[in-house]
């Protein structure tokens, strides 16, 4: 049970939707913890505000936020723009996964990173399992799509758009890049656990395909970007168990391919009939476009990433010294572009895209560190993962503002990084414990 309420909590947060009263949903997972608190521990710990790595953290994440207003009052552009009110969010977010830490980890310390990735891979095959049910399931579909706001609403339903509207059927306050960038952070944790063999009641035999299966379903529902994920999480697991795959697949066919049969059965005999054909005409073209591509013409292409390579241009010498602070949907005499290397650089220049570099580099500086201080095949893995980590960030920003900014994988990765530092701590006191 206390598992379940881990996953719903980080749900909350991750996912963080708007909801009346409290504001939001990480705003409500606050008060959630606090019961949990009061009714476990019999007070409010605030242990882990003061573990040097999220205290560094939340000061860069401030300081950002100050370097973003001090743009804006350089160029006297708008002073609480749409970045300044991602950082907010993106503080908020932040403040509640610390504050929710000594819940996540209290009871399995020597254990904690693994046991944060587990609760990852849960709350994101918990969101693909709800995104899949208001896809076949047209009026809760259709409820949570409203719950996304009119400005969005109206941008889906315009004729070029329309087809896309299915990928508003989550119940998540991010949507598009945003929440497939998130996906993909699961997807590598996910490959991770895999690696490790890792057991837990809800990681073992067939549930952990399960998981896969619902995150797999989420991403293709939601968008393609979280596949870049899973692309990196399995070369990270091919790498270090290259010598085992043969074994690994001699060992988990049982479960691999009854999986299999049960989603085809279901797709064939279960999912309605007009629900099969929204499937194979518009979700499988749209998740797997490279393939159908190749294979009606011959290349291995993507129309939005083919769109995102014509929205990088030349800059003026000005815009790469200081910037113009604002976007280029902004007063600025650029072509628009989704870009985040672009958009980075039109509101504040190289000034600014290193500033956010810097701010990147925090989250995963002392992971690396501590992963690589000691030797050990789990410690390769984990320098690995932290820096593949790291890597990922930078190949979103090709496509969407992302670097410091992207508030959902930036919560994912205080949580894996802080619960990761605690693992570690926790470790060598029992080493310590055991020498003595």
């Amino acid at each position: 049970m206390k598992f379940f309420f881990k996953v719903i909590i980080l749900f909350l947060i991750v996912f963080n939707w708007r909801i009346p009263y409290v504001y939001n949903t990480a705003f409500f997972s606050m008060i959630l913890v606090s019961l949990l608190y009061i009714f476990e521990y019999r007070r409010i710990p605030f242990t882990y505000f003061f573990q040097r790595y999220n205290a560094i953290i939340l000061i860069g994440t401030v300081l950002v936020a100050f370097v973003i207003y001090i743009i804006t009052i350089i160029h006297n552009t708008e002073v609480a723009c749409n970045t300044q009110k991602r950082m907010w969010v993106e503080l908020v977010m932040l403040w509640a996964v610390i504050y929710a830490m000594p819940y996540f980890v209290s009871d399995v310390k020597s254990d904690a990173f693994n046991e944060m990735s587990m609760v990852i891979c849960c709350a994101f095959a918990l969101q693909g399992m709800i995104h899949l049910t208001a896809f076949i399931y047209t009026p809760l579909g259709e409820y949570l799509f409203q719950m996304k706001g009119p400005g969005l609403m109206e941008k889906v339903l315009r004729s070029r758009y329309r087809v896309a509207k299915f990928r508003l059927y989550c119940l998540s306050g991010s949507v598009f890049v945003e929440l497939v960038a998130a996906y993909g952070v699961a997807f590598i944790l996910y490959f991770r656990l895999l690696l490790l063999d890792y057991t837990h009641s809800y990681f073992d035999r067939w549930k952990k395909y399960i998981i896969l299966v619902f995150i797999t379903i989420g991403t293709m529902l939601a968008g393609r970007t979280g596949f870049v994920g899973f692309g990196l999480g399995l070369l990270i697991w091919v790498y270090f168990s290259f010598n085992q795959i043969l074994a690994f697949i001699k060992r988990n066919s049982y479960y691999i391919v009854n999986i299999s049969l049960i989603l085809v059965f279901s797709y064939l005999f279960i999912l309605p009939s007009n629900k099969r054909q929204m499937f194979s005409e518009e979700v499988m073209p749209f998740a797997f476009e490279w393939y159908y591509n190749y294979r009606d013409y011959g290349k291995l292409t993507v129309a939005s990433l083919e769109a995102t390579e014509a929205q990088y241009f030349p800059l003026r010498d000005e815009t790469l010294l200081k910037g113009h602070g604002v976007t280029v949907d902004g007063d600025v005499d650029y072509p628009h572009t989704d870009s985040g290397y672009m958009n980075n650089l039109i509101f504040g220049g190289i000034p600014y895209l290193f500033c956010l570099i810097i701010y990147q580099s925090l989250y995963f500086t002392r992971p690396i560190s501590s992963a690589g201080a000691r030797r050990g095949y789990y410690n390769r893995v984990d320098v690995a993962l932290f820096l593949v980590l790291f890597l990922y960030i930078f190949m979103i920003s090709y496509k969407t503002t992302a670097i410091g900014t992207l508030h959902t994988v930036m919560s994912l990765f205080i949580a894996s990084g802080s619960a990761y530092l605690v693992q570690c701590a926790a470790r060598e006191e029992e080493e310590e414990e055991y020498e003595e």
